[in-house]
């Protein structure tokens, strides 16, 4: 994959990210950049998915929750690592591959936010219902995402 895709992809789910915040109930947000990164990895690989994942929702959370950054860029980047396996993976495992990245980033998330002092497990268990949430949307907006992507690619 050319370096100007990979870009192109980080600053989509930079903008994704912080174009509709939803907040949720420990402080974080629900957003539609893991839809970008789900068909960035389908599309584009685990290299590309992986940078852009990682480093355009760290960047949204600088902007708008810096306090996550680190965080998140651990969690992002590995579900479009995950999510990017799938790229050359067998029909059944294209799905698989971006689930497992979704569980990872919740695992992420879930673990950095017990961690932090100022959140700790009550925050952690609080976030988790809608850390799953976003994390289910993301896989299945990416897949079919990918699925439409395809489906008018193999029409011309």
């Amino acid at each position: 994959m050319k370096w100007y895709f990979t870009v192109g992809f980080t600053v989509l789910v930079m903008v994704t990210t912080l174009l509709i915040r939803i907040p949720v109930p420990g402080g974080g947000y629900f957003n539609f950049g893991d839809v970008v990164i789900v068909f960035c990895g389908l599309y584009a690989g685990r290299r590309s998915a992986l940078i852009a994942g990682g480093v355009g929702s760290a960047l949204a959370d600088l902007i708008g929750f810096p306090l996550f950054a680190p965080i998140t860029l651990v969690a992002k980047a590995l579900l479009g690592l995950f999510a990017g396996m799938g790229k050359t993976a067998g029909s059944w495992m294209k799905n698989i591959w971006p689930l497992i990245g979704a569980l990872m980033m919740v695992t992420v998330y879930f673990a950095g936010t017990w961690i932090m002092p100022s959140f700790g497990k009550a925050a952690a268990v609080a976030d988790l219902p809608a850390n799953l949430l976003q994390a289910g949307f993301g896989f299945v907006g990416g897949r079919l995402l990918f699925a439409a992507y395809t489906r008018i690619e193999s029409l011309s």
